[in-house]
């Protein structure tokens, strides 16, 4: 029987021809999908602002869960920055999720802002962008993954119902003359917030029952219910804000046909497909509610693609 520094011998001498066989092809395995990595995030040859602004959003509304949506959003403002990162927001705890175009990426996850303070701190607070110095973002941050070259960084926050649910920090990297678009990072940011409320409505269905008033049981003799299901009031408001979020969704997606629209007053014609496909998702929640009679949803095609000007929509327009 062989002894056991034999065995040991032959089983690194047979893993030793094993690897060097394998090693060319995964070598160009790796090489391979380093080059997808790289060119997924490189812009195409002539593309537009406008061109990179909608292939983000279309992967952001192909994803499938809210994770995707975050990284496809990060994808997509990587292609308006040098550097991305986002944090995530839960309570007084803001911490490193992901990161991209870092020497170390995940670098990131090790990272715990402080969110009353700094540019974060500015950001969760009045819910806005803030933009300064990178100096203001967060010490060890900038320790870990370098200050950028030139030392100037935009931090947005990711608003869902109301509340920051992220902050993105973004820079222009430490080459000089690096890209920050701020416009495009806060309008991919905008609709990426707007489509995580309108898929977690859209995947909470049906379940309309909890928002529209049922019928309570009397007790016997009892002229009026003894507790209200339903606050209609309340019912009122979140008709109303999911009115607005399909209508700037719809905005968002088609700016280009929106500022068309209003120049030529046929806003209804140029957006008919993507307005009845969000009008059919307004009436399966609400059209049978105690709120049907308001249609929020044609007050707010009004109010927000056509600036309350009603004849912006156009001859074609159905003014329920």
């Amino acid at each position: 029987m062989p002894r056991p520094t034999d065995i040991q011998n032959i089983i690194e001498e047979a893993v030793a021809e094993v690897l060097d066989a394998a090693l060319p092809k995964l070598r160009s395995e790796i090489v391979r999908r380093a080059v997808e990595v790289v060119e997924s995030l490189s812009p195409a040859p002539g593309a537009t602002p406008t061109d990179l602004l909608n292939a983000a959003a279309s992967s952001i509304q192909e994803s499938a869960s809210q994770a995707e949506i975050l990284r496809h959003l990060l994808e997509g403002e990587a292609r308006f920055a040098g550097r991305v990162a986002l944090f995530v927001v839960k309570g007084n705890t803001v911490n490193g999720w992901q990161g991209i175009g870092f020497e170390d990426n995940e670098a990131v996850r090790n990272v715990n802002l402080n969110g009353s303070s700094g540019l974060a701190g500015r950001a969760i607070q009045d819910r806005t962008p803030a933009a300064g110095p990178a100096s203001d973002f967060d010490s060890d941050f900038l320790a870990s993954v370098k200050t950028p070259a030139e030392n100037h960084c935009l931090v947005l926050p990711l608003v869902v119902k109301d509340k920051v649910a992220a902050v993105i920090y973004a820079d222009s990297g430490l080459a000089p003359g690096g890209i920050l678009d701020a416009s495009g990072l806060q309008a991919l940011t905008r609709f990426a917030g707007i489509w995580l409320e309108v898929t977690a409505l859209r995947k909470a269905g049906g379940a309309t029952g909890a928002e529209t008033p049922q019928p309570v049981a009397m007790a016997a003799g009892a002229t009026a219910p003894a507790v209200p299901v339903t606050d209609e009031d309340e019912l009122h408001k979140k008709a109303r804000r999911f009115a607005k979020l399909l209508v700037e969704e719809i905005k968002l997606y088609n700016q280009p046909k929106v500022d068309e629209g209003r120049q030529h007053k046929d806003l209804y014609d140029r957006l008919k497909i993507d307005i009845e496909k969000s009008r059919a998702t307004y009436d399966k929640r609400y059209a049978e509610s105690a709120v049907a009679s308001a249609d929020y949803f044609t007050q707010e095609l009004v109010r927000i693609l056509a600036d309350n000007d009603a004849s912006l929509m156009g001859a074609g327009f159905r003014d329920k």
